[in-house]
C-alpha cells in the first residue's frame, strides 16, 4: 500500500557503474543509505528543532527528509510552484526522463511526511524573523553563468536552463556554446525535435509504408541544425563515465555538429564569431544557446550569521555538483543537524 514511496532507479550510473569503474565502493543517487545501512541509520534526536529546509531542490528535500526522519519539525520553502529543482531540466533532453521520475518520487517522499511545504515563497529576512527557526538548511542551489562574450545581450540569445524548461524556443538554426553536460543535453534536445515518435516509428514499420534506411533517419534525424562548441578538446568531459559513451553515440547520429578547441569570440545579427586553430569564422544561426555553466547562489547565509542561527550550505548553493553530491549532503545535512554550525563544514 506504499508503492508511491517506491524510489526507482533512474539509470543515471553515477553511484553504481560510475563508482565500479573507479575501483569505489557502490552508492547510489536516489537512495543515500545504499551501501552504508548500518552507519546511516537515522536515530531521532533527543531535542526536536524547528528547522527551516530553503531550496527545493534535490539536496533540501533530501535534507528535509532526514531531518524529519531525525524528529525534528521541517518547513520546506520553495519560491517556484514545484519540488525538483534542476530535476526536471535535467530530465527534459531525450533519454534522460528518469531524472523527471526522481523529482516525483522525492515530492512523493515529502507527501509521506509531516514535513510542511511552502510554494511561491521566496525566503527573506521578514521571514525568517517571524518563523525563527532553531536551524536553517540553505540548499537555494545556482544560477547559470552568463559568459563575458561580446554581444550577449542580443536578442536571439537565450540560456540553456531557459529552453530545457521551455521558457525559451530557439529558430531552425542554433549555436549552442559549452560542450558540458548541459550543453551536450540541450544540443541532444534540440536535435530531437521534429523526430518521429516511437509509436509513429512502429506504425510505419509495421504497415511498410517507408523503407528501413528512411525510417532510422526521420527517428534520428531532426528539423533543426544544431552546432555544438566547446573551448576545450574534449566533449562532455563532466559527464559521467559509464553514460557519456552513450550521450557521444546519441549527439553524433542525431547530425549535430560539433567543434572542439573552439573559442567564441563574439555574438553577431548574424551568428557566433569562433577561433579554432587560430582561424576566425563565422557560425550562422538563428538562436544562439548559453550552456558554459553555472555558479553557486547563497544569499543568506551572511544575513544567518548575523543572527547567530546554525546553518549548513548543502548543494550547488556550495559548490556546484551532480545530482548524487546534492541528495547525498542532502542527507547528510538532516541526519546531522544537532551538531552543524553556521559553516560549509
Amino acid at each position: 500500500g506504499k508503492e508511491t514511496e517506491i524510489l526507482h532507479c533512474i539509470a543515471c550510473g553515477q553511484g553504481c557503474f560510475d563508482n565500479l569503474f573507479k575501483d569505489k565502493p557502490i552508492v547510489c543517487l536516489c537512495n543515500p543509505k545504499v551501501g552504508h545501512e548500518e552507519e546511516l541509520r537515522l536515530k531521532e534526536t533527543g531535542q526536536s528543532r524547528r528547522v527551516m529546509v530553503v531550496g527545493g531542490g534535490a539536496a533540501g528535500i533530501s535534507a528535509a527528509l532526514s531531518a524529519s526522519e531525525s524528529g525534528h519539525a521541517v518547513t520546506l520553502y520553495e519560491k517556484e510552484h514545484s519540488l525538483g529543482g534542476q530535476l526536471p531540466l535535467a530530465g527534459s533532453p531525450p533519454g534522460r526522463e528518469e531524472f523527471k521520475v526522481l523529482a516525483e518520487d522525492l515530492a512523493s517522499q515529502i507527501d509521506a511526511t509531516n514535513i510542511k511545504v511552502v510554494f511561491n515563497q521566496p525566503v527573506d529576512e521578514a521571514m525568517i524573523d517571524k518563523e525563527s527557526p532553531e536551524a536553517v538548511i540553505l540548499a537555494t542551489g545556482a544560477t547559470p553563468i552568463v559568459p563575458p562574450i561580446p554581444g550577449v545581450e542580443l536578442p536571439h540569445v537565450v540560456q540553456a536552463w531557459d529552453l530545457l524548461s521551455g521558457k525559451a524556443t530557439a529558430g531552425q538554426r542554433a549555436v549552442v556554446i559549452g560542450g558540458g553536460a548541459v550543453g551536450v543535453e540541450t544540443a541532444l534536445a534540440l536535435a530531437e525535435k521534429g523526430t518521429i515518435s516511437g509509436d509513429a516509428l512502429k506504425f510505419l514499420l509495421v504497415n511498410q509504408a517507408e523503407d528501413p534506411a528512411s525510417l532510422y533517419e526521420m527517428a534520428t534525424k531532426g528539423t533543426k541544425q544544431v552546432v555544438l562548441i566547446e573551448m576545450i578538446d574534449k566533449i562532455g568531459k563532466d559527464i559521467g563515465l559509464t553514460t557519456r559513451w552513450t550521450m557521444m553515440q546519441d549527439i553524433s547520429r542525431s547530425g549535430v555538429t560539433m567543434h572542439k578547441g573552439t573559442k567564441a569570440l563574439e555574438i553577431t545579427p548574424k551568428g557566433v564569431k569562433v577561433e579554432c586553430n587560430g582561424e576566425v569564422t563565422e557560425l550562422e544561426c538563428d538562436t544562439v544557446v548559453l550552456a558554459a555553466g553555472s555558479r553557486p547562489y547563497n544569499p543568506l547565509q551572511e544575513l544567518i550569521e548575523k543572527k547567530g542561527i546554525p546553518c549548513q550550505v548543502i548543494g550547488d548553493a556550495r559548490n556546484i555538483g551532480v545530482a548524487l553530491d546534492a541528495v547525498h549532503a542532502g542527507y547528510a545535512a538532516g541526519k546531522f543537524l544537532d551538531t552543524a554550525n553556521c559553516s560549509n563544514d
